[in-house]
């Protein structure tokens, strides 16, 4: 049993590790994502935002549907 419980121990650490980098704080990762896609959004309405700006926004926004389903994920835990 002694085994098996620092194995836990183990276990539960490589997942605290795991949540903070992959998971990190989803909802401010989010909050950013959305920021940014808005600053380009403005340039794209003063005409100021060349291909490699629109490349970005497209990028983020797969970033930020990446992110929304994580959230969700998240909550759905939370929840049960």
């Amino acid at each position: 049993m002694f085994v098996f419980k620092k194995k836990l121990k183990r276990l539960k650490q490589d997942l605290k590790t795991w949540n903070r980098v992959i998971f990190g704080n989803v909802i401010n990762l989010g909050e950013n994502l959305k920021d940014k896609i808005q600053i380009l959004d403005d340039r794209d309405d003063e005409g100021a935002l060349d291909e490699a700006g629109r490349e970005e926004r497209r990028s983020l926004l797969t970033e930020l549907n990446k992110n929304q389903f994580k959230q969700k994920v998240v909550y759905f835990q939370k929840a049960c």
